[in-house]
C-alpha cells in the first residue's frame, strides 16, 4: 500500500502549482549570489528561443528588444533589489512578534506543568519564523531517534512526491529523502501515515519500517492558511506581491542604468580615420564584467553605422558615437560644425526624478502591505516618535497579530506532536500564544499616557508596559523590573504623596516605599535572587507569589527597623 501510494503521486497537480508559486516568490524573497557575467552566456541568452530558470529575466526578455534586454541583463545583479528590501527593511520589523507583552507557552506533561520541556530545546523558533516568511509551503516532519528522543525537520514542498489530505490535515505523505541503514547511506523515499514510518530505496523496495501510536500523521504544514480552496497550496505573507516585486526589481535596475548617465554621458564626436573592428558585438571578452569596455558591448545596427570603435550602444552610458565631418558644396569643411565637434548628452533630470518617485511609491506599497507602516526604518522616519499616527500603530498591530496567529498555530501543533512522541498524546497538553500586544507605542507616548492616566491602577499598568517596552530585547531584565513594579506599594510619587497627605501610610509602608531598592537588596541577601525565588514558588498563582514575597519584605522591615518616628500631616515628627 505504501509503495502504491508513492507511485500514484496523489495530488501531483496541486503539488506542481505549490512548487511553482514557491519558486516564483522565493526568487524575489531570497535571491541567489550573482554568478560571473560571461559573454558566452549573453550570446546564448540573446537567442529569442533560449530561456533559463531565471523567471524574472525571462519576463524582461519577453517585453524588451534584444539590445535593450542585453543592456538590462548586465546591470541586473543578485542579490536582487526585492530580496534586499525584504531582508533589510521588512524581516526585522516582523521579528517584533517575539517581543509581545502577553505571550505565553504552557506545557503540561503527565499532569505536571513544565516551563519549557527539554525535548523542545532547539532553535525551532527561529527556523519556524524563517520558514513562515520564506518557505511557507514546507512541511514539518516529526520522528524519533533510536534513543527515543523526538526530533523535527523541515521538508521542502519541492521534495514531496505524493500527499493525501483529510480536510486541512495531512493523512499520508511521501517525499524524497536519504537514510542511513546498517551503516550504509541510501537515497529514496520516506513514507508516513497515521500508523508508521517507512523508507524505500530508489527502486521502491522497503528497507525500513517503524510504527508509532499517535493515531494521526506526524507531519504538519508550516502555514495553515491556504491560497484559495486547495489545502496543499499555502498562502504566504507575500503571495499577492509578485507583480510589485517584478516592478521593483525592474525599476531599480533601470535606475542603475540611467544613473550612470549622470557621470558617463553619451559622447558625440567627429569621426577620425582610426582603424577599428566595427562588427564585433562583444569586445574585450576577457575583460572584467561590468567594466566600461563590457557595459553595452552589444551594439545595435544604428550604432555600427556611426561608431568608430564598435564599443557601446546608443542607449548606454559612456558610449561614443562618431559622425562624419560635414562638407560644404565646394568641398571645404563646415567650420561652424567643427566648433562643436565634441558634444555630451546626459539623461534628462525629469526622467531620473520620475523614476526615483515611482520606485519609492512601489517600495512604500510593498512595505505597507507587509508591516502596515512605512515610517519605521525609512527615509520618512524623520518624524518624531510622538508624531506616529495611531492608525499606523493599529495597522502594524494587525500585521503582527496575523503573523502571531500563524506562528502560534504552527508552534503549538508541532510542539504537541513532539511531546506526544515522547510521552504519549493522552499525557500532553500544549497552549502556545505569541501574543497580540507588541510594544508599538513609543516611550514618549507611554510617558504621556502615564501623566494623563486617571487612576493608580492605570498608572501601574502603564509603568509595567514601559518597562516591557524598554526591555523588550532583554526578557530577563524585563521580568525582574515587572516583578519589582508589582511589589512596590505605590507606583508613582504622586500616588505616594497623596496617601501620605491623607495619613493613609503606615510606618512600615512608608519605609518600604521610600527605601524600596534597599529592602529588595536586603531580601536578596537573605533569600537569594528575587526572580529565582518567585519562580521557585512553583504553580502558585501570581497574586499568591507576590503576597508571599511582600510579607517576607514586611517582616524584614519590621525586624530590622526601630520606628521612632511617625507620620503626621505628611511630615515626620519625633514621637
Amino acid at each position: 500500500m505504501s509503495k502504491e501510494f508513492i507511485e500514484a503521486k496523489y495530488n501531483s497537480n496541486s503539488l506542481d502549482i505549490a512548487v511553482r508559486q514557491y519558486k516564483q516568490l522565493s526568487y524575489f524573497l531570497q535571491s541567489q549570489v550573482s554568478e560571473e557575467v560571461r559573454d558566452d552566456y549573453f550570446e546564448k541568452y540573446v537567442d529569442r528561443g533560449f530561456y533559463n530558470d531565471d523567471i524574472f529575466l525571462n519576463w524582461v526578455k519577453s517585453v524588451f528588444k534584444t539590445d535593450n534586454f542585453l543592456s538590462f541583463a548586465k546591470y541586473y545583479r543578485n542579490p536582487n533589489p526585492s530580496s534586499k528590501l525584504i531582508n533589510t527593511r521588512i524581516k526585522e520589523p516582523l521579528s517584533r512578534v517575539f517581543f509581545s507583552e502577553d505571550s505565553y507557552f504552557n506545557y503540561v506533561v503527565n499532569n505536571s506543568y513544565l516551563e519549557f520541556p527539554k525535548e523542545l530545546e532547539d532553535n525551532f523558533e527561529k527556523r519556524l519564523f524563517d520558514a513562515v516568511l520564506f518557505r511557507y509551503n514546507d512541511i514539518i516532519v516529526h520522528d524519533l531517534f533510536e534513543s527515543n528522543t523526538p526530533y523535527r525537520e523541515f521538508i521542502s514542498i519541492k521534495n514531496v512526491v505524493s500527499i493525501k489530505m483529510n480536510h486541512d490535515k495531512i493523512e499520508k505523505i511521501s517525499y524524497t529523502a536519504s537514510a542511513e541503514i546498517d551503516g550504509k547511506k541510501f537515497v529514496g523515499y520516506a513514507y508516513i501515515d497515521s500508523e508508521k514510518y517507512c523508507f524505500f530505496n530508489k527502486d521502491k523496495k522497503l528497507l525500513k519500517e517503524a510504527y508509532h501510536d499517535l493515531g494521526f500523521c506526524p507531519a504538519t504544514f508550516v502555514v495553515d492558511s491556504s491560497f484559495g480552496n486547495d489545502p496543499i497550496i499555502k498562502e504566504s505573507t507575500f503571495s499577492y506581491l509578485k507583480a510589485d516585486f517584478e516592478e521593483y526589481c525592474f525599476l531599480k535596475t533601470l535606475q542603475r542604468m540611467v544613473d550612470a548617465n549622470g557621470t558617463l554621458p553619451i559622447t558625440v564626436k567627429i569621426k577620425t580615420n582610426e582603424n577599428s573592428n566595427q562588427y564585433e558585438d562583444f569586445d574585450n571578452r576577457s575583460g572584467e564584467p561590468m567594466s566600461i569596455d563590457q557595459i553595452g558591448s552589444q551594439v545595435s545596427n544604428e550604432a555600427r553605422s556611426t561608431s568608430g570603435n564598435g564599443k557601446g550602444s546608443v542607449l548606454q552610458a559612456g558610449s561614443i558615437i562618431e559622425t562624419p565631418p560635414i562638407e560644404k558644396t565646394d568641398g571645404s569643411i563646415d567650420t561652424d560644425f567643427n566648433k562643436n565637434f565634441l558634444t555630451f548628452h546626459y539623461a534628462p533630470i525629469e526622467a531620473l526624478e520620475f523614476l526615483d518617485k515611482r520606485i519609492k511609491s512601489v517600495e512604500r506599497d510593498i512595505i505597507l502591505s507587509c508591516i502596515g507602516d512605512f515610517s519605521e526604518g525609512t527615509s520618512q522616519g524623520s518624524k518624531s516618535d510622538t508624531e506616529i499616527k495611531s492608525s499606523d500603530i493599529v495597522s502594524k498591530q494587525d500585521k503582527l497579530r496575523f503573523l502571531s496567529n500563524t506562528l502560534s498555530s504552527s508552534r503549538a501543533l508541532s510542539d504537541k506532536v513532539m511531546l506526544s512522541l515522547a510521552y504519549g498524546k493522552q499525557n500532553v497538553k500544549v497552549d502556545v500564544f505569541y501574543g497580540s500586544d507588541f510594544f508599538l507605542e513609543t516611550q514618549d507616548k507611554l510617558y504621556e499616557m502615564f501623566e494623563k492616566s486617571p487612576n493608580a491602577i492605570e498608572r501601574k499598568n502603564l509603568l509595567i508596559r514601559l518597562s516591557q517596552r524598554r526591555n523588550m530585547f532583554n526578557k530577563e531584565k524585563s521580568k525582574r523590573e515587572v516583578l519589582l513594579y508589582k511589589l512596590m506599594p505605590y507606583t508613582s510619587d504622586k500616588d505616594f504623596e497623596l496617601a501620605v497627605d491623607k495619613l493613609r501610610v503606615s510606618e512600615v509602608i512608608f519605609e518600604y516605599q521610600s527605601r524600596f531598592s534597599y529592602w529588595v537588596s536586603k531580601f536578596e541577601s537573605t533569600y537569594g535572587n528575587i526572580v529565582i525565588f518567585y519562580d521557585n514558588l512553583g504553580e502558585a498563582k501570581e497574586s499568591e507569589k507576590i503576597i508571599a514575597i511582600d510579607n517576607l519584605i514586611n517582616i524584614l522591615i519590621t525586624s530590622n527597623t526601630n520606628f521612632n518616628n511617625k507620620i503626621t500631616d505628611g511630615k515626620e515628627t519625633n514621637s
